[in-house]
């Protein structure tokens, strides 16, 4: 699959540039400053049982895969600036499989007294199976999602004590499929993409040498595209917390409501009457522990985004990462994860009414630094998921399936390129 970027998507690039010339520029930074060029170049050989996580007939591959990658910054007293590209080119013997994602980004950060300024910005396309995965669990070859996003912050300092946040985002997310559509039901449903504009309006206060207090309120606007055209609004706050339990634990949580409120489609007129306002939840905890040979986390989140079938979904996750420092040199690294998903508010696009999804993922991997700038890893990752959706449709993702996937990986990080002047 060749990738052939559109005009408007290289409009995007271009505007994504000019956004770090203009950082770039900005402010009388006379201060000594550090530019530094990096690389990586990874290569992965790999085996899937079941690629597709298809429940009624397994599909095999076996993928090479390879990812360059480049970082280039520039610090100094007050301004940072930090643009990156990434690619993951992916080949398989079923060549309906081959999969081409690509990636720019920006991070640029500028300092004042008691203020930061940042603004990231980012492009990207891509066919990433590990997003279809994490997003609905609907699997499915030659189908490309196209992003583009920008989000500016504020940080002031209030007091020694005390932080006020105000940052804002825009993500626009677009689908398109060389099969002229998407097989998400029998009718051949096409993936919707959106438009999203969130504001979060916060603050963080230390109330001690280990413990900080957090609070925000937010505000989101969710339009979607494609075949499902409804719009909704997401309000809520959350209050939070961290405490530095001693040097190795840390534990951090914190939780609110959010209420979503969804209008139908305007083109829609059978459903003008449907708008609804639905209650649900945000929330999250975590426990780290941090040692000289050992690196342990669990926690559990719950989350509201919007996916590719035309809803906002609440995601309830359950995790746990352990790694261990077998010799200098060796690592093991384990970790799993368990989640739900489930639609909230009602969805204008009945096919998709009742979305219900289990999934759950292990992994098992030994790293081993060959040299200072090689890297090989091996790994084993199993998947597993339960796909359920109203009875009265026929979906042919419902079921239970599962996957094996094993993979090896060679990298090489290069050092790069340093000037200070």
């Amino acid at each position: 699959m060749y990738l052939e970027l559109s005009e408007k998507s290289m409009h995007c690039v271009r505007k994504i540039a000019l956004l770090v010339l203009a950082c770039s520029v900005s402010g009388q930074d006379v201060d000594a400053a550090e530019w530094a060029l990096e690389g990586t170049l990874g290569q992965e050989l790999q085996y899937n049982d079941n690629i597709s996580l298809n429940p009624i007939r397994k599909d095999p591959v076996v993928g090479y895969l390879l990812t360059p990658g480049f970082q280039a910054t520039r610090k100094s007293g007050v301004l940072d600036l930090a643009f990156g590209g990434r690619a993951d080119i992916r080949r398989y013997d079923d060549q309906r499989w081959d999969c081409d994602n690509f990636n720019l980004d920006a991070n640029n950060g500028y300092r004042t007294n008691r203020s930061v300024f940042s603004l990231i910005g980012g492009y990207s396309v891509n066919c990433s199976y590990n997003l279809q995965l994490t997003d609905t669990g609907v699997i499915l070859p030659n189908n490309q999602a196209e992003n583009y996003r920008v989000a500016p912050s504020w940080t002031w300092q209030w007091t020694a004590r005390d932080q006020l946040i105000l940052d804002a985002s825009y993500s626009k997310t677009s689908y398109s499929s060389t099969q002229g559509g998407t097989a998400l039901n029998n009718n051949a449903s096409i993936f919707s993409g959106n438009d999203s504009y969130t504001v979060h309006l916060g603050g963080k206060h230390e109330w001690s040498q280990r413990l900080s207090l957090n609070e925000k309120l937010y505000f989101s606007n969710i339009q979607y595209t494609g075949s499902n055209t409804s719009t909704q609004n997401l309000y809520g706050f959350q209050l939070g917390a961290d405490y530095k339990i001693d040097r190795l634990w840390t534990v951090g949580a914190g939780g609110g409501p959010v209420w979503v409120d969804t209008q139908p489609s305007s083109n829609d007129t059978s459903s003008i009457q449907n708008s609804s306002m639905t209650l649900g939840r945000v929330a999250n905890i975590n426990l780290n522990y941090n040692g000289q040979v050992t690196d342990f986390s669990i926690g559990y989140s719950n989350t509201v985004n919007p996916s590719a079938i035309g809803q906002t979904l609440q995601t309830q996750s359950a995790f746990a990462n352990y790694s261990y420092h077998l010799t200098r040199d060796l690592m093991l690294d384990l970790s799993s994860s368990y989640s739900l998903s489930q639609s909230i508010g009602k969805s204008t696009d009945n096919l998709n009414n009742q979305f219900n999804r289990t999934y759950f993922t292990g992994a098992a991997g030994i790293t081993w630094e060959l040299e200072k700038h090689w890297q090989l890893k091996g790994s084993y990752v199993y998947r597993w998921q339960n796909y359920k959706q109203d009875q009265n449709v026929q979906n042919l993702n419902v079921g239970t399936s599962d996957s094996n996937l094993v993979m090896l990986f060679l990298n090489y990080s290069w050092d790069g390129i340093r000037v200070s002047r």
